[in-house]
């Protein structure tokens, strides 16, 4: 089996994107698998500095993976276009793509499950993406090791050339969806609430539209029912941004995203049972926004004023 390439986006986050890059290298084909690098230019005159030292930090990296490609942004492009071009690029030499974010900490079987998971669903045409985090708490009940949704992560994630192609990333007609309390609340429900935020994904703002492209591509998945595989029952990342340091600027830090991994070897077992079941889905997108979103925002206020 070809081996997927890595291709990892970062800002000007030192210390996350060093414990990315040491997760990473000790994934168990790692050794094996190509990692390109894509670092943005800054996007205010204050972060010239922080950006430049990550980018020469990013020169030292020569050891642990098969190759290492480093790209170097000259205009602040934002996630959404970072992570377009970072896809673009790789699908010029490769069928396969591996996609982390500077927050994103991987297990070291990580690639194994990504690898896996691309291969056995790459002639799949209902399957367009794979991701690797899994809420856990609210889906260890599911019958199979994975399970189907519209909801999206980039919290360690693949897809494949042919499926990522027909993708239209700079314009994103909503207006029929918002118009219909029917899509609205299926769309919702079959993406555990992700698509809750559409609107801002696609609002006339620069900057919202570069942070939410994973809920573009949520809706982009409920649209042309296309769906997005998950395990169900173990994870194979966490996400250490949320400290304030981010786009976003939250500060949970509560345990649910940051302490999610699972160490042990995992064997999935990879499954094409993709009923979902209204009342299942709602109850598990209910404990996700519990579990992790409410109390997340209920942590950071506590945190902010006490």
């Amino acid at each position: 089996m070809n081996l997927a390439p890595v291709g990892l986006v970062v800002y000007n986050r030192m210390e996350h994107t060093k414990r990315v890059i040491e997760a990473l290298k000790k994934n168990t084909l790692a050794i094996n698998t190509d990692l390109y690098i894509f670092s943005d230019a800054a996007s205010k005159d204050e972060d010239e500095k922080s950006v430049y030292e990550l980018r020469e930090y990013l020169k030292t990296i020569k050891d642990g993976f098969k190759n290492v490609y480093v790209y170097e942004a000259e205009k602040n492009l934002g996630i959404k276009y970072s992570t377009v071009k970072a896809v673009n690029t790789i699908f010029e030499n490769h069928e396969y793509f591996i996609g982390l974010e500077d927050d994103i900490e991987t297990n070291k079987y990580f690639l194994e499950f990504m690898n896996n998971a691309l291969n056995y669903y790459k002639d799949d045409e209902d399957v367009i993406a794979v991701t690797a985090f899994s809420h856990k708490h609210a889906t260890k009940g599911h019958k199979h090791d994975i399970i189907f949704t519209y909801a999206f992560h980039s919290w360690g994630w693949g897809t494949w050339k042919s499926k990522w192609n027909d993708i239209n990333w700079d314009t994103c007609d909503t207006s029929w969806y918002n118009k219909s309390i029917k899509h609205r609340i299926m769309g919702g429900v079959f993406s555990w609430f992700h698509l809750l935020a559409i609107k801002k994904a696609v609002k006339d703002d620069f900057y919202i539209q570069n942070n939410l492209w994973d809920v573009y591509y949520s809706f982009y998945m409920y649209k042309r029912k296309k769906l997005c595989v998950w395990p169900s029952r173990k994870s194979f990342t966490n996400n250490i941004g949320f400290d304030g340091t981010g786009y976003h600027k939250f500060n949970f830090h509560h345990g649910y995203f940051e302490r999610n991994i699972d160490d042990e070897l995992i064997n999935i077992n990879f499954s094409y049972d993709k009923k979902m079941n209204f009342i299942k889905y709602l109850i598990i997108s209910i404990k996700i926004g519990i579990f992790s979103w409410a109390n997340g925002f209920i942590t950071m206020f506590f945190k902010k004023f006490f």
